[in-house]
């Protein structure tokens, strides 16, 4: 796949195999319709995908996906979800570093949480989110990958957090930064990762039904399935068009070598599968890992 799937690459992937497009359709619907999007919204999503205008579709049903998907999912859902699985894991830190901050929604959480004395949060774009999460705990930088490590070395985090990060970096970038990551940190401190992911090894903690059903395709067929989730996600729902999708998406025990390999030792690893109350039914995987 090209750096940015594009819409055609979809079409194409919807329009080669029949079976697989009905199972990312029907999967696209139920999950949506579980967040509260409404019928016609689907209907008209999802009746011809592969050639969805995104930006009149964006314009036509704006106030849906203001009230469903901006405030419903992500600052309802989203934030139950970092709390039930992201925050509990990650260890007290003066100061936490989240990478790919986003809206900022998880930065916000962890300035809310005593055992976190100041929140980072960075992105290579901003968002307008950010002025209005900020505060004196919490600040919001804009840091590129040439001016990262240099940024890291000045800030000696105790913590730092990769939420549904990493697969918008092609697999080379991702190498780099875990680098960069490990070679700035300070020894026992740690890295949370949260991705799209799922594990060859381990039993899903949610949506066992789910992970039988995705598990049945091949792996090029579940790199597809979850390339067309993550671009409806972020250039349909979102309205995302800097966003980064090149897909490049790697299993639990992938994640684990790559992080082990750069030296980090893993200290905890959850496969969390399909939970309930998500815009797409992509696997979900956590990690916790150490500098040594």
């Amino acid at each position: 796949m090209s750096k940015n799937l594009q819409l055609n690459e979809v079409q194409e992937i919807l329009s080669s195999d029949k079976k697989l497009a009905v199972f990312i359709i029907e999967n696209l619907r139920s999950s949506l319709s579980s967040i509260g999007f409404s019928e016609n919204f689907l209907d008209d999503l999802l009746s011809d995908l592969g050639n969805l205008n995104v930006k009149d579709f964006g314009e036509k049903w704006k106030e849906e996906l203001k009230q469903k998907y901006s405030i419903g999912f992500f600052q309802n859902l989203v934030p139950k979800y970092f709390l039930e699985y992201v925050v509990p894991v990650t260890p007290s830190s003066d100061e936490i570093i989240d990478v790919g901050c986003g809206t900022g929604i998880l930065a916000k959480l962890y300035a809310q949480d005593d055992r976190f004395k100041k929140v980072t949060g960075i992105d290579i774009n901003s968002y307008p989110e950010w002025e209005i999460f900020r505060n004196e705990k919490i600040r919001f930088e804009i840091v590129k990958e040439n001016n990262f490590a240099g940024f890291l070395k000045i800030e000696k985090p105790d913590s730092i957090v990769l939420t549904w990060t990493l697969h918008h970096m092609e697999h080379d970038e991702q190498e780099r930064y875990l680098g960069y990551i490990y070679e700035n940190l300070k020894i026992g401190a740690k890295i949370v990762v949260l991705e799209d992911s799922y594990s060859t090894n381990l039993a899903p903690e949610n949506g066992a039904n789910k992970y039988e059903k995705f598990m049945e395709w091949n792996p090029d067929q579940r790199k597809n399935i979850m390339s067309v989730f993550d671009w409806v996600a972020n250039r349909v729902l979102a309205q995302r068009e800097k966003v980064p999708i090149p897909c490049a998406y790697r299993t639990l025990e992938e994640w684990s070598t790559i992080l082990e390999k750069k030296g980090f030792k893993t200290v905890v690893q959850k496969f969390i599968g399909f939970p309930n109350d998500r815009d797409i039914n992509s696997p979900q995987s956590l990690i916790v890992a150490e500098k040594n």
